[in-house]
């Protein structure tokens, strides 16, 4: 088989057929951020040159290049960018923010006045690399949303997309050219960070004793979401890279409320992708073993994610493969904490090795781990990934 380009690898992988070998995509957006100082496109695309890795690169992950300012997850949006300043896209709603910068974090007091009511919540955000990791994310002291009397305010933090990000996808497809798939990602869905209205215990709470309030913050959530999604595929972009872990089985969701709230959540984005002829890809670091069947049925292209058995997550690859592998192409299985951040070149030649053994017959398989690559991996053990890949994963 002739030598294909990485994109051509990959969209023949997640389109579940067989490439000339099995594709290898770590997601290096931690690692990028913790040793280069930006995980933006063009940082991780070098990191991914520099390996020899296939590129699959989601649109401004983790970074405050969001598709549409995330007022929900980061007090200010995350970012400047409006002609009228921070808040400047939230049009008739007034705010208010205190911000007390100490040592070890940041406490922001937040209020906004809406045209239907007051929200109010306090942040307190950990700096990174001081004891809480290389990103902390936010920990509420006081929820955003406390009951169904505040979904009509919830619904005017939700921006429009930033056209200036929206105009850029063309020229970030031009230039990737043949060699890089850019995947479309948005993280207000209630599956990634819109989870951050509520304290942890609230929502799950909310699933029991209050459906009206838990589906009422999904559905505002969900149709923000769909129309981030719908501005970048508008603009060319044919994979959809959907991140779901907060409504992961490991969150403490039942199986009930998965299938029953989340999943028609998760089957509007699948149809709106593939409605402009693009792949859907949906994303979970959990447990996935009992929602596999939903997904497949709900026509979602590929799952990543994949941890496996005893280390977070309950997936056996093989099982997996055998299962669902004629339905839906499968993304990563291979653990990054033992493997990687306490493992060695060995660890990851034998995990490299054992997941193409359990998934690559066939094709439709894309070498990853369950989650992101920690910045204190090494080069060594990065460059031994993708050459293991290239020595086992070649197809006759």
């Amino acid at each position: 088989m002739a030598e294909m380009t990485g994109k051509q690898r990959l969209m023949t992988a997640l389109k579940g057929g067989v490439p000339d070998r099995v594709p290898v995509c770590p997601n290096l957006t931690r690692w990028v951020r913790g040793n280069e100082g930006c995980s933006c496109i063009r940082h991780l695309y070098k990191a991914h040159k520099k390996f020899g890795f296939d590129s699959f690169l989601p649109f401004y992950q983790y970074t405050w290049q969001t598709i549409a300012n995330d007022y929900v997850y980061s007090p200010s949006g995350g970012h400047n960018f409006s002609v009228n300043g921070t808040f400047g896209d939230l049009i008739g709603v007034d705010v208010e923010m205190k911000v007390k910068n100490e040592a070890q974090w940041v406490v922001y007091d937040r209020k906004f006045t809406t045209p239907a009511g007051e929200l109010r919540d306090v942040i307190k955000w950990a700096r990174p690399d001081v004891g809480y990791g290389d990103g902390p994310n936010p920990h509420r002291e006081e929820p955003l949303v406390k009951s169904s009397a505040d979904l009509d305010a919830l619904k005017f933090l939700y921006p429009q997309p930033r056209q200036d990000l929206v105009a850029e996808i063309p020229i970030i497809i031009e230039d990737l050219g043949d060699d890089a798939v850019l995947a479309a990602l948005d993280c207000v869905n209630f599956g990634s960070w819109g989870t951050e209205v509520f304290l942890p215990e609230q929502m799950l709470i909310a699933s029991i004793d209050d459906a009206p309030l838990l589906k009422g913050v999904c559905r505002i959530q969900n149709d923000a979401h769909l129309v981030n999604i719908k501005a970048m595929l508008e603009q060319g972009v044919k994979v959809v890279f959907d991140s779901w872990f907060q409504c992961s089985l490991s969150t403490g969701w039942s199986i009930d409320t998965y299938r029953n709230v989340f999943l028609p959540l998760i089957k509007e984005v699948i149809d709106l992708a593939h409605s402009y002829d693009a792949l859907f890809v949906i994303h979970d670091d959990g447990k996935l073993k009992d929602v596999l069947s939903f997904l497949a049925d709900a026509g979602a292209d590929c799952v990543s994610g994949l941890q496996p058995i005893g280390v977070g997550g309950d997936v056996a690859l093989a099982d997996a493969k055998e299962k669902y592998g004629e339905r839906m192409a499968l993304m990563g299985g291979i653990d990054p904490c033992y493997t990687f951040d306490m493992g060695n070149v060995n660890t990851v030649r034998q995990a490299t090795k054992q997941a193409i053994e359990d998934a690559a017959q066939g094709g439709g398989y894309i070498l990853n781990v369950g989650e992101a690559i920690s910045p204190s991996v090494s080069e060594e053990l990065l460059y031994e990934f993708a050459q293991a890949a290239k020595e086992y994963g070649r197809y006759e």
